[in-house]
């Protein structure tokens, strides 16, 4: 892989939940922390407002595309003991498309939370 693009900081998330139809059932934010690795970027999400939770990624997946983009591409788990209620934990993979400029991504997301699954819409903004 070339070298990696200056994607590493602090993140603003705007989310939503959406409906099997694909309505918006409800909206979330989050901060997202990019931290570079050897090759890749670790992600960690810390949800913010009510609905407290976060989580960390894995086996993340970078890539160049031919118009100056960025896709990433990753699994993520919550957390331990990050603030989510009693008994919940979830599950997912992420995935991400970095303007050409670096100062913003848009994509989606789908955990499982032991009950069912849950689709987002993902919307990040440079916050660092």
């Amino acid at each position: 892989m070339s070298a990696l693009p200056d994607l590493g900081g602090l993140w603003q998330l705007d989310g939503a939940a959406l409906t099997p139809d694909g309505e918006r059932l409800y909206a979330w934010q989050a901060r997202v922390t990019l931290t570079p690795e050897a090759d890749h970027f670790a992600v960690m999400l810390e949800t913010q407002g009510e609905r407290t939770s976060r989580s960390h990624s894995y086996a993340e997946r970078l890539t160049a595309l031919e118009d100056g983009q960025w896709a990433l591409r990753y699994g993520y788990e919550m957390e331990p003991n990050s603030g989510a209620p009693p008994g919940y934990s979830f599950f997912g993979v992420s995935q991400l498309t970095f303007a050409a400029d670096l100062q913003s991504a848009s994509g989606h997301s789908c955990n499982w939370n032991g009950t069912r699954y849950v689709v987002m819409e993902l919307a990040l903004t440079r916050a660092s």
